[in-house]
């Protein structure tokens, strides 16, 4: 098992790499352009932008997840369970928090939705900093392992 560790750190780093860069892209470029942007304008870019990136990231996340725990029981470096307890941290954040906000976006069909939809999108942006904050402590905990591995005696 220990010779596939170098194939699953390159899985893990790229996954938590792309996780951590599209929360940090939603976070910090997308969520202020949508919120300078009338609703109006608004709405139809968040649809297309969502639908597209939030699947993929959902399974690159748990890729990324499932490698992180396959290398703590091969390692034993703590690193990588730190990782895994940052990712299940993002987790319910994404399901519980960020999706309903976006299913709303997405289906477009409550009439109040222009309305509330400027409140709504200013709760989307602090649970994506949660979820942000979450996904790089992730990403720097998996790079400790690879970036500064244990001496072995």
């Amino acid at each position: 098992m220990k010779k596939f560790e170098p194939s699953l750190q390159l899985i893990a780093l790229l996954g938590g790499a792309v996780t951590f860069g599209t929360a940090y892209y939603l976070l910090f470029l997308a969520h202020p352009a949508w919120s300078a942007a009338p609703f109006e304008a608004f709405l139809p870019v968040f649809q297309g932008l969502i639908l597209k990136i939030g699947m993929s990231q959902i399974i690159v996340s748990n890729i990324a997840l499932v490698a992180c725990v396959v290398l703590f029981f091969i390692s034993k470096d703590w690193s990588w369970l730190f990782a895994v307890a940052m990712l299940l941290v993002s987790l319910p954040v994404t399901i519980y928090l960020l999706m309903p906000i976006n299913f709303a976006f997405i289906d477009a069909v409550d009439p109040d939705l222009a309305t509330k939809g400027p409140d709504m999108l200013k709760s989307w942006g602090h649970y994506q900093i949660i979820r942000t904050i979450a996904d790089g402590l992730a990403f720097v905990a998996m790079c400790k392992p690879v970036i500064w591995p244990k001496q072995r005696a």
